[in-house]
């Protein structure tokens, strides 16, 4: 046990220093709640509601389950928020540097490169950012770190220099363990994918070195491929059934038909992140901060020096293959580099860094008589060194990125502030917003379960009695214009404004009569659904404006399609432009009985328009049969070919 403390001492001190990086300050940085971070919060309360536990997830273009269940677990004890949602991805951070020095223990029987390769980790700007968002990449690494402590520790109990593996009770149960968590790797991540693939190049390259002796690995081999096999079986046997499902998100950043320049240009965008320029998205990284700082560059680069010479070594041979297997992803797709995609890399990232100071330190040893000296200098550039690289970590996330005003969209603070000023609103209100969809994942989490609907104010606006409309602004800069004149008693009860002071969005809560005045009034009747009651048109440069007003007659399950065409004298379409009501933002089956609906179309005028009289024809139409519905007048007369025509009008 005393053997133990140092260990535990120093491991206790780099807890300490991960866990001030990652949980300091997490209720404020990242601010808001991204769509993504969002869809698992979601996802997380239905789990706790009760609803369908999958062993995958379809929404979002698939998610594995790990972030998703130990998110819901979080919320279980802390209840749901932002907060509780990252400081889960801040404890597997923080697990994953602890897992990082105990499997630098076992691979190099040394505290010292130990402590230096956790250290690594625990500062690395990449995996502390990660690390504080409430999203899957950080799960990866943790899961790869345990994976191959366990896998080392089987091989090689207690003789990291020797590959004589001591087949015992415990080897057999770490194994065991290994093989676990190669199969949990694949719950978590899709760049995860490929280290499978690394740990099978890997043991066939050692399997070979042995020669004559690889028969006695039978066993435990096969212990740590059978629990891989069971613990992968339940996500495995989805794949079976539905690969499509699987594959879709691989599938769609993969670079498709991609020829060696491309391959190579991204082979070089992802070796320069390190020293360069690193990834550009806000999401994922300071834009274009190298993934190193210079000093720990330096390292990197005696580091990789060292593994190279020292080839004939597992354990270098273990390094390079974990580090190069895990950048294929950002490689091999889009947007490279890509942080989150190369993240199973840091790890091994880590213990090159710490390879090439345990280099330096045995130069120093050797330089004799002046190796005391050397040490000593070496030490405290050391020290100067990693004071640096943590400084340089703090402030540029805590400063310099926490100041980002591009934080603001970047993680919706806006969609999340403006939902929750939404949901504290009478429940004896409607809720409208405008222009974003109310599936957006930051609306729903922010709403926690209030009712809204949503229309596209550029294209639509539905006015209803006793409704409160949350309108973004900056998008949308008709609606509350239109609101402010159709309701002239009503009033703006809140406004949202971005990290720079720019108006962001605004409440306004209708009130009084509505004022409804179309250009043109009408009494038609569109099937069971609708009524048309009126219309505006106007000429808008080369195109026709038209603003529909319909009113809803009843609640329909269906949606209808409407059509909207400009036709010349003997009934030839000229221009249309069809949709559900407002371009899909507000179909017909969300409409309720006697609400407005001001719905807009807009035709685009051929240059060739010979000069003449035109009309406009409008009706609605069932999408997958064509069938229009029937359009009766106010006499209940049915109208000819099921549509409401409008004036005469002279073009161009």
């Amino acid at each position: 046990m005393r053997k133990l403390i140092p260990d535990l001492a120093i491991l206790a001190a780099l807890i300490l220093l991960a866990a001030f990086f990652r949980a300091y300050r997490l209720d404020e940085l990242p601010p808001g709640l991204h769509y993504d971070e969002a869809f698992k919060a979601v996802t997380a309360e239905r789990l706790l509601a009760g609803g369908e536990r999958p062993i995958f997830f379809r929404e979002n273009m698939t998610e594995e389950p790990m972030a998703i269940y130990a998110a819901s677990l979080s919320f279980a004890i802390f209840g749901a928020s932002p907060w509780a949602l990252r400081i889960v991805s801040a404890l597997v951070g923080i697990l994953g540097v602890a897992a990082l020095y105990a499997l630098a223990r076992a691979l190099f029987a040394s505290r010292l490169i130990a402590a230096l390769a956790a250290l690594v980790l625990a500062i690395l700007y990449w995996h502390v950012n990660f690390s504080r968002l409430g999203m899957e990449p950080i799960f990866a690494p943790t899961m790869m770190t345990l994976c191959m402590f366990f896998l080392w520790r089987g091989w090689n109990k207690s003789n990291a220099q020797s590959l004589s593996p001591r087949v015992t009770r415990h080897a057999s149960l770490d194994f065991v363990l290994a093989g676990i968590f190669l199969a949990a790797t694949q719950y978590t991540y899709k760049a995860a994918l490929v280290f499978p693939f690394f740990i099978f190049t890997f043991l066939i390259f050692e399997i070979l070195a042995r020669k004559n002796d690889w028969k006695e690995l039978t066993r435990p081999l096969a212990l740590f491929a059978l629990a891989a096999l069971l613990g992968f079986a339940p996500l495995g046997l989805y794949f079976a059934q539905h690969p499509a499902e699987f594959l879709e998100r691989p599938t769609s950043v993969v670079l498709n038909a991609a020829g060696v320049a491309t391959i190579l240009d991204n082979t070089l965008k992802v070796g320069g992140m390190f020293f360069l320029r690193g990834d550009a998205n806000p999401r994922s990284n300071l834009p274009d901060r190298p993934a190193l700082d210079p000093f720990l560059a330096i390292l990197f680069l005696i580091g990789m020096l060292a593994c190279a010479r020292s080839w004939r070594d597992a354990r270098a041979r273990l390094i390079w293959l974990w580090f190069g297997v895990q950048l294929l992803p950002s490689i091999l797709s889009d947007f490279a580099p890509h942080f989150g995609r190369s993240i199973g890399a840091t790890p091994a990232l880590a213990l090159i860094v710490a390879w090439g100071i345990a280099s330096l330190k045995r130069k120093a040893e050797s330089t004799k008589p002046h190796a005391p000296y050397l040490l000593f200098t070496v030490y405290c550039l050391l020290a100067t060194g990693f004071a640096f690289s943590a400084f340089s970590t703090y402030r540029d996330y805590f400063q310099v990125w926490g100041a980002r005003t591009g934080n603001f969209d970047s993680f919706d603070v806006g969609v999340l502030e403006l939902a929750q000023k939404l949901r504290a609103q009478s429940n004896a209100e409607r809720i409208f917003l405008s222009p974003l969809a109310r599936e957006h994942y930051t609306i729903q989490f922010g709403l926690n379960g209030r009712a809204a609907e949503s229309f596209d104010g550029r294209r639509a606006l539905v006015i209803a009695p006793n409704a409160t409309y949350g309108i973004i602004t900056r998008e949308d800069s008709r609606t509350l214009a239109r609101l402010a004149q159709i309701f002239p008693n009503g009033a703006i009860t809140a406004r949202i404004f971005d990290f720079a002071a720019q108006p962001y969005a605004a409440i306004f809560r209708a009130a009084g009569a509505a004022n409804i005045a179309p250009q043109k009034n009408l009494d038609a009747r569109v099937g069971d659904v609708a009524q048309v009651i009126g219309y505006d048109l106007a000429r808008d440069g080369n195109a026709l404006a038209l603003t529909i007003y319909w009113r809803a007659r009843a609640e329909s399950r269906e949606d209808f399609t409407v059509f909207a065409h400009l036709v010349d004298s003997r009934e030839q379409v000229i221009a249309q432009d069809d949709a559900p009501p407002g371009h899909q933002s507000y179909p017909t089956s969300r409409w309720r009985a006697d609400e407005i609906v001001m719905d807009d179309y807009r035709f685009v005028l051929p240059e060739s328009l010979a000069r003449g009289e035109y009309r406009v024809e409008i009706g609605m139409y069932i999408l997958e049969t064509g069938a229009r519905l029937i359009v009766t007048d106010a006499n209940g007369a049915r109208m000819e070919n099921d549509r409401v025509l409008l004036e005469r009008i002279s073009l161009p």
